[in-house]
């Protein structure tokens, strides 16, 4: 954590209360795990959310990287059974793709963060995915995880992610603690946020994806080989929507900068896939970089006007 002054204290504080009165704030939670071996205690990002009028507690994990907000079929099958409504607001005819499956939506469907409420709004129904949750947990208090939330839902937003409070907020217009800042273009892509970085002096555009929390910078092997010593220093298979992938990662070399400012150190991964290649090529990033290099930050990203900055 950075150490602040006094004075900067009661200005973050104050700053904390008047966003948290104007608009839209509400705690998120880190989920941790382990991978290939080594507990991780910052993997994704969990949401407390409602949906409906369902009676029951639910998290979702907020992930940038997404294109379409969606429901885990096997984990809120039971609910469909439990509230037959459910299944009639089920749309076949809007469709969803997510690994090269195509996937229903419901409709007209409300769903509530915090004081932060949703209406009128589609999500997707990914079928065969997430935990399968059995009809007798329905009759227990424990919070149940069953979909992810993306960015499709708040395009005409300002979002802000605190992480050092672990505090998300939504805002129709930037709060007046923000205007000072240093903001960055930002290009939109699906919905998606691509960043512009300097990476040895070059303007690479790196999507900004909560889901990728553990990676400061992601990218392809050849990518990986201009700003590393090459020499692979940490491995690990990780968890892409039910596919493993192996990943490799090398120590920086390049000097890496957002906004002007000069990043911290950090180990480059790659993935040796040429699928994930043709990927990056598509959209048209260098890599992926995921909450790793923000963690002791804010994110204020301005959908509407397509606007980044980080404080």
């Amino acid at each position: 954590m950075n150490k602040i002054t006094i004075s900067l204290i009661i200005v973050l504080i104050t700053s904390s209360v008047a966003i948290g009165q104007e608009y839209g704030c509400f705690d998120f939670t880190w989920e941790g795990d382990s991978i290939s071996g080594r507990y991780h205690p910052k993997l994704s990002i969990n949401v407390a959310v409602s949906l409906d009028d369902l009676p029951h507690e639910f998290t979702m994990q907020l992930d940038l990287g997404a294109v379409r907000t969606n429901l885990y079929g096997n984990s809120f099958q039971p609910y469909m059974e439990e509230y037959p409504s459910l299944k009639e607001k089920i749309d076949s005819s809007k469709t969803f793709f997510i690994q090269n499956q195509k996937n229903p939506m419901f409709v007209d469907m409300s769903l509530s963060m915090g004081d932060q409420k949703f209406d009128h709004i589609d999500i997707g129904l990914f079928k065969g995915f997430g935990a399968p949750i059995s009809a007798d947990s329905l009759k227990t208090k424990s919070v149940k995880h069953i979909g992810t939330i993306a960015p499709d839902i708040f395009q005409d937003k300002i979002l802000v992610i605190d992480y050092p409070n672990n505090r998300i907020c939504f805002a129709d217009e930037l709060p007046k603690e923000f205007k000072d800042l240093n903001f960055q273009d930002l290009v939109l892509e699906g919905g998606r946020v691509m960043i512009p970085f300097e990476i040895n002096d070059r303007k690479e555009m790196l999507m900004f994806d909560t889901g990728s929390s553990m990676f400061s910078l992601l990218t392809t092997k050849n990518n990986s080989v201009l700003v590393t010593d090459g020499k692979v220093v940490d491995s690990l298979s990780v968890n892409s929507w039910g596919t493993e992938i192996p990943v490799y990662g090398s120590n920086l070399t390049a000097d890496v900068k957002l906004g002007g400012k000069s990043l911290p150190p950090a180990l480059v991964y790659y993935v040796d896939n040429p699928q994930f290649d043709a990927g990056f090529k598509e959209i048209g990033i260098w890599g992926i970089t995921g909450n790793a290099y923000f963690l002791n930050s804010t994110v204020i990203i301005d959908y509407r006007s397509q606007k980044i900055a980080i404080k």
